[in-house]
């Protein structure tokens, strides 16, 4: 599908046209984001550099949601770097004075849910002071289990998909010892789904052993938080571990390893650490050395594919700050808002075809192309402005 894209905008119906087809949407937020950048390793900690815009401020509003009854949700803690908000009973939050960037991390968490993370550009705040393409809606994932038990429990954690040793200590966010009451949440997501990919933190791309973004699909994601009995969290004494178990997945080819990648929410990226191998079932068991987010993700080898189009109202005059996502096997790009031609450009997989949504901020409505645009070869870049 080629050429310029029209849009047609009925506030009153709360409808946008892409092309000729309507289609109404809700709920048109979360997913991953893309990333250009560089990256850095070290023996102790790997560092994600990002480009930061220094001048002008932004403004980032938005609201969070349970993902299952698309409610509002109250006392949800959002923060990007330093900047602290926390949602009102419907869910809405505002963060002000913020640093204009091409990436921004946003944190959610809240009590009894999966910590959430993903990716945004931050623009300056419009000259109408109405909102920006900085507005975000996101969906939180209730934890799928939460326990209690001791700290010197002679079974330890025995759980579906997790095991910690009888005999493992634990510390304090400052390493002091700790025994006592456990309280432990776990999150499991079949990121082979479409639920299960919007819920995925950050990017389907991160950092691998050689200190190299690559991007990848991902087969699963288990996260596991353990907390003390005034609500701190805690984590594994050094030297202890943990054994990971991740579903079979039907559409993966049998690989007798994969690398097991856990989330930095505070730099908002995967980093490679350490591998599962499969077992008889069919499914993958791994383990590792520190608790929190991971996932069961295989690189892809191919670079991503470049789409570039243009959006336009019927009479010529450019869609700007409209947000676009990928749909469909592409998970690669989202939260890329289109600029002031109404032009936007997006990273996709290789070889895959792929559909678009588009997502109005200020009417809180949006629209899905109906059809698919013709697959990107890896490397290549498609400019339909031109």
């Amino acid at each position: 599908m080629k050429g310029t894209y029209l849009m047609r905008l009925y506030t009153k119906n709360k409808i946008i046209a892409l092309a000729t087809v309507l289609t109404i949407l809700t709920g048109c937020g979360g997913g991953g984001s893309t990333t250009s950048t560089t990256s850095t390793t070290s023996t102790t900690s790997t560092t994600l550099t990002t480009s930061t815009i220094s001048t002008g401020k932004a403004v980032h509003s938005g609201q969070v949601t349970d993902s299952s009854t698309g409610n509002g949700l109250g006392n949800v803690t959002v923060s990007i770097g330093d900047a602290i908000a926390t949602t009102d009973g419907n869910g809405y939050y505002t963060l002000s004075d913020l640093t204009v960037t091409e990436e921004a991390v946003v944190n959610f968490e809240k009590n009894g849910y999966l910590l959430g993370s993903t990716q945004i550009r931050l623009k300056s705040l419009l000259g109408d002071n109405t909102y920006s393409p900085n507005y975000l809606e996101y969906g939180m994932h209730a934890h799928d289990n939460q326990w209690n038990y001791e700290s010197n429990e002679i079974n330890g954690i025995s759980a579906t998909h997790i095991a910690i040793n009888a005999s493992a200590s634990y510390v304090d966010i400052e390493g002091h010892p700790y025994n006592g009451t456990v309280s432990a949440n776990l999150s499991i997501l079949d990121t082979t789904t479409d639920k299960g990919k919007i819920l995925f933190p950050g990017a389907f791309q991160g950092i691998n052993t050689n200190g190299t973004i690559v991007q990848f699909d991902s087969y699963g994601l288990i996260s596991i938080s353990l907390k003390d009995s005034n609500d701190n969290r805690l984590r594994l004494a050094d030297g202890e571990t943990a054994t990971l178990e991740f579903n079979a997945v039907s559409s993966l080819e049998e690989q007798n390893t994969l690398p097991l990648w856990y989330y930095d929410y505070d730099q908002g990226f995967w980093v490679e650490e350490g591998y599962a191998e499969l077992q008889a079932d069919g499914s993958y068991k791994g383990e590792v050395s520190h608790l929190g987010t991971w996932s069961l993700n295989r690189p892809i080898e191919d670079a991503p594919g470049i789409y570039t189009d243009r959006i336009i109202y019927p009479d010529g005059t450019p869609v700007k700050n409209l947000r676009i996502y990928a749909i469909g096997e592409n998970w690669i790009s989202a939260d890329l808002s289109t600029d002031e031609n109404g032009v936007f450009e997006i990273k996709v997989m290789p070889g895959q075809e792929f559909g678009l949504k588009a997502y109005h901020y200020s009417g809180k409505y949006g629209a899905q192309l109906n059809g698919l645009i013709s697959a990107v070869s890896s490397g290549d870049i498609v400019d339909n402005t031109k």
